[in-house]
């Protein structure tokens, strides 16, 4: 059975980078893609994905909002998620934990390094 990646980024090349790491890696997943952080809850709530690659700063809804509010959901609250953001400096790293995320990985991505992630949460 596939498992599901979200992936909430409102960045089009990044979705487009993202699809071509994991389709490039062969890894075994169905990727869902929502452009801001209510379309990303929505497809959490409809497809429970086993992994989520959030990015923390978009439009309508950002990551610092979707984040605790997937934590706070029976549904989705130990789903594994992961800020995918270019905001690196420690207190960003510090924060995205507090507020629920298992990792804290910095744009721009090395695809290897994502796979690596991506295998690390669904294949255990």
């Amino acid at each position: 059975m596939k498992k599901k990646v979200l992936l909430v980024e409102d960045n089009e090349d990044n979705r487009d980078l993202v699809r071509f790491i994991i389709k490039g890696a062969r890894l075994d997943v169905e990727l869902f893609m929502a452009e801001n952080g209510e379309e990303g809850l929505a497809l959490a709530f409809q497809h429970i994905p086993d992994l989520i690659l959030m990015d923390m700063q978009m439009p309508v809804m950002d990551g610092w909002e979707a984040v605790p509010r997937l934590r706070s959901d029976p549904r989705t609250e130990a789903i594994p998620i992961v800020a995918l953001t270019a905001q690196a400096k420690p207190e960003d790293k510090q924060k995205t934990k507090e507020i629920g995320c298992v990792e804290h990985m910095c744009k721009p991505v090395a695809p290897e390094e994502l796979v690596e992630l991506v295998k690390r949460y669904l294949c255990p």
